[in-house]
């Protein structure tokens, strides 16, 4: 009878009257003991909350309506303070059954025991591997970084579902290895999701997330051994992250087009890509452009992203506006402007296409930039020291945390107006990509060429050329075996008198090797004589001496430059000799201006005040 009195569409609504109410009174009395307030509120959104429906529901689904809730149910400081106690109150049964039950899920076709390797750091148990029958066990498994507890649990064969990694954000995600319970069954899995991590053999030495393969395992108990090994990646510990979650940027969109963008996806004589941000109340997108001086308008409208940071209290949602200009006198000088019909627009900008002849150019490019506010600066400052630079490139690590949009939001904010005038051709770094999540929101930032490899995600890598100059824009954190092939098909058939590449992973460098980058890449740039590879990563600066099959040589023109830059404040703590440096330091920041004309290159390193640092002249 109470149960049916209080299911009343009334009851429900004087209910949640009353626990708002008790909500603000708790919140208005600043009660000390954290752990009543948790567990009375608790009780209090538990006879609040709705029910959810169950049938095709996934990870993704509840955790997405969980958050829009918390949202609309709580304020900022509450949302700091929630913790698992109250999660658990919070989320249906139903909906915690999708959380305990598909986060990883495959068939077997015998009866299989599951081994499951949790983190000991991690400070709490998710809530479902007791819950759902797993017994502790006094086995281990360690690599260098992590102690793994082994839980064990029987499975009939048929169907596995298993849940969550926890409601924080633990980086080393449990993982599982599976073998026949009756000696002698051969096992056959399928049916496995997520599917693109696959399952290899654990052993020592096998490794266990493909965001950091070289970290393998050092110790596996001889019960374990030649069982199938579950890999994963680290980026799963943010699928249901909900406690210490919640963040925001102090730089949130509103209805006046900012962050405009320059990029080029075709060829940069005629074409040229604008890009901006507007708040989710503008529903398209506009650029008017000119050439400067006449009063002829062109206009292009814009595709629209919805882009989403589910965690951004403050501006989940957000549109990305990309315009594609094209048929573009080459050589010219326009102005444009950004903005939508009936809205808003952008001040008044520029933007040059490449010349039809080769009469030189220039560009500047950086290493690591993490979103610091010291680059911006100097990045302002080598825009107006060198007004004529045709474009701008990053070697990676654009921002700290590439799934964090309030860090992209501080990186234009902190870049001013640069490249509203200037492109930015830029790769990605394994910061941009993040714990093997990819680089979706790097990617949905940038228009850029479709040119790159076929197994590749669109963009991130790519070639272009610019005047007498090939340039090979690589995202080294793809997998080197499906962009080698790529490369050289770009090397042999280009006919540039110049050859750069770039990615983010220097070959030559202090602390690792990348032996497999020499082997495959390197050698490369040496069949087909690339003239400089520049990189970012270990923040500090180096300028190698020519390099032939990993050899010193007397002359650039018998081999390859590498550069390694740093484009934010940092210090370089070991200090060993490098017998291939020519020159480096070990502080930064630093920025580079290469100047290109004709059979000549002049290659500087400068510092923030424009002090050059290193310089060196290449003639062909």
């Amino acid at each position: 009878m109470i149960r049916s009195i209080l299911n009343t569409d009334y009851s429900k609504r004087l209910v949640s009257g009353i626990c708002l109410q008790a909500q603000k009174y708790i919140q208005d009395m600043k009660i000390v003991k954290l752990a009543f307030l948790i567990a009375l509120t608790s009780v209090m959104w538990q006879a609040c909350k709705p029910t959810e429906k169950v049938s095709g529901r996934t990870v993704k689904n509840v955790i997405d309506e969980t958050v829009t809730r918390l949202y609309a149910d709580m304020s900022p400081t509450q949302l700091d303070t929630i913790q698992e106690a109250f999660i658990m109150n919070y989320i249906g049964p139903e909906d915690l059954e999708v959380l305990a039950t598909q986060f990883l899920n495959f068939d077997a076709n015998v009866p299989v025991t599951v081994s499951l390797m949790r983190d000991k750091s991690q400070a709490v148990v998710p809530f479902w591997i007791e819950q759902k029958g797993f017994k502790k066990t006094d086995m281990e498994v360690k690599n260098e970084m992590s102690t793994y507890e082994v839980w064990q649990k029987d499975f009939d064969k048929g169907a596995v579902g298993l849940g969550i990694n926890g409601f924080d954000k633990h980086r080393p995600v449990y993982f599982i290895s599976v073998a026949p319970q009756k000696k002698g069954d051969e096992l056959q899995i399928t049916n496995v999701v997520p599917q693109e991590y696959g399952q290899i053999t654990m052993k020592k030495g096998a490794f266990v997330y493909h965001d950091w393969d070289e970290l393998v395992l050092d110790e596996v108990p001889e019960a374990l051994e030649g069982q199938v090994l579950f890999t994963t990646v680290r980026g799963r510990a943010r699928e249901a992250h909900l406690v210490k979650a919640f963040r925001n940027t102090i730089h949130p969109s509103t209805d006046q087009p900012d962050q405009l963008l320059q990029t080029w996806s075709g060829d940069p004589k005629t074409t040229m890509n604008i890009q901006w941000r507007t708040n989710t109340t503008v529903p398209t997108g506009l650029v008017k452009y000119w050439i400067e001086g006449q009063k002829d308008t062109l206009k292009q409208e814009a595709s629209l992203f919805k882009m989403e940071d589910r965690l951004l209290q403050n501006d989940r949602y957000i549109h990305r506006f990309t315009a594609k200009l094209k048929d573009l006198t080459p050589g010219t000088l326009y102005q444009y402007q950004a903005g939508s019909l009936g809205g808003k627009w952008s001040t008044t900008a520029t933007f040059s296409t490449e010349p039809a002849e080769d009469k030189g150019f220039s560009y500047i490019w950086f290493g690591d930039t993490h979103y610091s506010a010291e680059w911006g600066v100097m990045a302002q400052k080598a825009f107006k020291r060198h007004p004529e630079a045709a474009f701008y490139s990053i070697a990676g690590d654009l921002v700290s945390t590439g799934l964090h949009r309030s860090e992209w939001d501080e990186l234009w904010d902190n870049s001013g107006n640069v490249f509203q005038y200037k492109p930015l051709m830029p790769v990605p770094g394994n910061h941009d990509s993040q714990d093997g999540l990819g680089s979706w929101m790097y990617e949905e930032m940038f228009s850029l060429p479709e040119n790159g490899p076929i197994d590749v995600p669109k963009e991130v890598t790519y070639a272009f050329e610019y005047q007498n100059a090939l340039y090979l824009q690589i995202d080294g954190t793809q997998p080197n075996d499906k962009q080698t092939a790529w490369i050289e098909e770009q090397l042999k058939n280009t006919k540039a008198t110049w050859k750069f590449v770039m990615f983010h992973f220097p070959p030559y460098n202090l602390e690792e090797p990348y032996d497999d980058i020499r082997e495959k890449w390197c050698s490369l740039f040496d069949k087909y004589h690339v003239d400089m590879v520049m990189s970012g990563h270990m923040h500090y600066y180096l300028r190698t001496k020519p390099m032939y099959n990993n050899q010193e040589v007397s002359d650039p023109s018998k081999g390859t430059i590498y550069l390694m830059s740093i484009g934010l404040p940092d210090h370089q703590e070991e200090w060993p000799e490098e017998e291939y440096a020519e020159v480096r330091y070990p502080d930064g920041p630093f920025y580079q201006h290469m100047q290109v004309k004709g059979n000549t290159l002049v290659y500087g390193s400068l510092d923030p005040e424009g002090k050059i640092k290193d310089e060196l002249i290449i003639k062909k």
